[in-house]
C-alpha cells in the first residue's frame, strides 16, 4: 500500500494559512454549532474526512 500524502510536509506554507484560517472561524464569534457545521460540510465539499 502506498502511504498517504502527509500536508504538512508536502506544502507547510498552506497548512499554517489553513491553521489560520480554522483559528479566525473559532474566534469569529459564530455559534459554535454554526463553526461545526461550516466545518463538515467543508469536509463533504473537499471530499475529506473530518
Amino acid at each position: 500500500m502506498e502511504p498517504r500524502l502527509e500536508p504538512r510536509r508536502a506544502n507547510p506554507e498552506a497548512m499554517r494559512a489553513m491553521a489560520q484560517l480554522q483559528q479566525y472561524l473559532h474566534s469569529s464569534g459564530l455559534d459554535p454549532k454554526l463553526v461545526a457545521l461550516i466545518e463538515i460540510r467543508s469536509s463533504q465539499i473537499n471530499r475529506c474526512g473530518y
